[in-house]
């Protein structure tokens, strides 16, 4: 899974796995589940912070990551309501599948 360096305001959207630069949650990946404004998101991942209560997070303090689940973007913009099994199973699906040499570098 590889990363944007350089986020510019307003780049995310629903269903972008992000990972946190910065902040008690720094090197962990959540999910973009509402936006606010350009410059803030509200994140979650279903363990450390829910579905019902996301983090508010200033997107300069995130690193946009290439991957996006499209599943979570569907659902919120069907009106359905996430649930947190669910967005844990999927968001794991995507770390454990996903090319994990971006870590080391390479």
């Amino acid at each position: 899974m590889g990363v944007i360096p350089d986020l510019q305001e307003g780049y995310l959207k629903t269903g972008d796995v992000v990972l946190v630069r910065q902040g008690k949650n720094k090197g962990k990946f959540f999910v973009v589940v509402k936006t606010e404004s350009e410059a803030r998101v509200f994140i979650a991942n279903g363990v450390n912070y829910s579905v019902e209560k996301p983090k508010k997070k200033n997107v300069k303090h995130l690193q946009k990551t290439l991957m996006n689940l499209e599943d979570v973007a569907g659902r919120v913009a069907g009106g359905k309501p996430l649930d947190n099994g669910w967005l844990i199973q999927k968001f794991s699906v995507i770390l454990d599948n996903s090319d994990t040499s971006w870590r080391q570098g390479g």
